[in-house]
């Protein structure tokens, strides 16, 4: 039995109207196998143990979560799933896991480790097969929140980016091992219980130059990769090499690999995991290709970032032709519930729904809109505030949520016309295109900001934005002195406000100084007044703007002292460089309850 990937640990929301439910902490692990067929599950047994080597659990129920048996020979498996339910106690535990056969209790199985993929079939060297042990999964304390760790950027989208990296997976051993130390406050959990991938978890952009019939694609003139069709057979060879990079990009002993096997993830797309500029790209996106390989990074997003791949030889359309069915997009949400906090992450698609239409205006004077977000996703969006604002919990209990947004909502302003002149030979305007700063998504991003005020007021929580893709960590707020959101049990403060932390880039090298000055020059980041009273401003980061260094997040729900009544859960949030040291964190407080009637 050949182990292809994994394990790989799945969030799951921990959010019942049962107060037991607050009692067990949940996941999924997923491993993929060279199985030949769905239908039969391996007999694996998923065992956890404590400190002292003491079984706590196992589960024998499995289930196929990607049945990848129709690829090539080298490639060709089941991602199987097994969906654990672990006991919380009054501290945090530290437990092991491990497979074993149902026949042998306490033998871990060992599986035989695929060779690589460039090996010759007439080599003769012998790849010994290992025992998969994994250990430091940290379950927490019984009505403790997770801490969480966020990153974004996870590669580099050219050869010479990854050779300016001495150590290219400096932050991921960090996290590694802030993961397995134990705090000295023993009131704190310890590791981290939600790792939360901001965007570009991939960096899929090799594919133009290691697939040689893309390769070739790539150079034919751009009016003839807008006629070209498919060939037949393309898109299963596609899907093929996104699942050969996953593999390589996600499995091993270094970089992301070890924390996928220990903090269970929810995981958001963003353009490299497609490639570079996906959604940005006008009419090219609407060329058959351009589909193909959509559709082909996009099955392989759901078998091992969402973790689930149903119909897997179905082929996937972006979501920006109108509300189409099945829903496109991946927009999701999680809540992870306590008895005195609820914490909810929204995780937006900014991906999937990314168009440009040319209105029915007058031939002589054509005018084009561009979304970020489809009608589909942002119908599911506000049908999620109207449910998160309709709950029980609505004004009696604290809550934080978390919007993930790939892209910053505060970030560098370019003008329209440094957007115009970056359309020729600068060869700029997709990246441009990319930010919600764009002058042609500033519509739409208002829309954005006056949604998350009034999720703010009217379900009396506290919203926090993280972002990623920029390269640079960066903190910004937006204030909001719109009567409509105010809330009145702040009294007589004329403001309230959001914040936001970028954090990028985990492994991607940050922009040399040089050229980061450039795009200073050029753009703007003082403080900006939008419609609705509403006005943004970025902040330092440590003793800058701008943080143009490696880093990831820090994120923690501190609960208030037992005998502080009116103290609220304050969320904190902690950018974690590879070569500054931050102490400072941005302390986020849910709004006051309502006076009682």
């Amino acid at each position: 039995m050949k182990l292809l990937l994994g394990p790989i640990l799945y969030a799951r929301a921990q959010a019942t109207p049962d107060p037991k439910s607050h009692d067990v902490w949940s996941f999924f692990v997923n491993v993929f196998l060279d199985s030949t067929s769905a239908k039969e599950a391996p007999a694996l047994r998923l065992c956890f143990r404590d400190a002292k080597g003491e079984q706590v659990a196992a589960f024998d129920d499995v289930k196929p979560a990607a049945d990848l048996t129709a690829l090539p020979q080298d490639t060709r498996g089941v991602v199987w799933r097994w969906e654990v339910v672990l006991p919380r106690t009054d501290v945090a535990q530290r437990l092991s896991y491990q497979f074993e056969s149902p026949d042998t209790p306490g033998v871990p199985v060992t599986f035989e480790r695929p060779s690589p993929r460039d090996a010759r079939p007439w080599s003769s060297k012998v790849i010994p097969p290992e025992p998969l042990v994994v250990s430091d999964v940290v379950i927490p304390a019984r009505g403790v929140s997770p801490n969480i760790a966020f990153f974004s950027c996870n590669g580099a989208s050219r050869a010479s980016d990854w050779s300016d990296l001495a150590q290219p997976f400096a932050l991921w051993e960090r996290m590694l091992q802030q993961h397995q130390k134990d705090p000295t406050d023993p009131a704190k959990t310890p590791g981290f219980q939600l790792l939360i991938g901001g965007g570009d978890q991939l960096y899929a952009d090799s594919l133009h130059t290691t697939v040689d019939v893309l390769n070739a694609f790539m150079k034919l003139p751009r009016s003839e990769r807008l006629k070209l069709p498919v060939p037949e057979g393309l898109g299963d060879k596609l899907f093929t090499e996104y699942v050969w990079l996953y593999r390589e990009r996600w499995g091993g002993s270094q970089g992301i690999a070890p924390v996928l096997r220990r903090v269970p993830g929810l995981f958001m797309w963003d353009d490299h995991d497609i490639f570079d500029g996906w959604g940005s790209h006008e009419e090219l996106q609407q060329a058959p290709w351009y589909r193909a390989l959509y559709s082909a990074a996009a099955r392989a997003f759901e078998a091992f970032q969402r973790g689930w791949l149903e119909q897997p030889t179905r082929a996937r359309e972006p979501d920006d032709r109108g509300v189409v069915e099945p829903v496109q997009h991946y927009f999701q949400t999680s809540c992870f519930s306590t008895a005195d906090c609820d914490l909810d992450v929204v995780l937006l698609d900014l991906r999937s729904g990314r168009s440009s239409r040319v209105l029915e205006t007058d031939e002589a004077h054509p005018q084009t809109e561009f979304t970020v977000m489809s009608r589909s996703q942002w119908d599911a969006f506000d049908a999620w505030r109207e449910e998160h604002r309709q709950r029980p919990e609505s004004g009696k209990k604290a809550r934080h949520v978390l919007v993930v947004s790939s892209i910053p909502l505060v970030h560098l302003r370019f003008g329209p016309a440094m957007e115009r002149m970056s359309g020729g030979s600068m060869g700029l305007r997709d990246d441009l295109l990319d930010q919600w700063e764009s002058s042609v998504h500033r519509g739409e991003r208002t829309r954005m900001l006056m949604n998350l005020f009034s999720l703010a007021k009217k379900s009396y929580c506290a919203v926090t934005v993280l972002s990623g893709d920029v390269h640079v960590g960066a903190r910004a707020r937006v204030r909001s002195r719109n009567p409509d959101h105010l809330v009145p049990a702040l009294g007589t403060v004329g403001e309230v406000f959001i914040e936001q932390a970028t954090s990028s880039p985990i492994v991607h090298p940050p922009p040399g100084w040089l050229a980061f000055k450039g795009m200073l020059a050029l753009s703007e980041d003082s403080r900006e007044d939008l419609p609705g009273f509403l006005q943004t401003e970025l902040l330092p980061v440590g003793k800058e703007l701008y943080l143009r260094d490696r880093n990831w997040l820090s994120i923690r729900l501190e609960r208030p002292k037992s005998h502080d009544t009116t103290a609220r859960p304050k969320l904190w949030v902690k950018w974690i460089a590879e070569k500054e040291n931050l102490p400072m964190e941005v302390v986020v407080e849910p709004p006051p309850f309502p006076a009682a009637s």
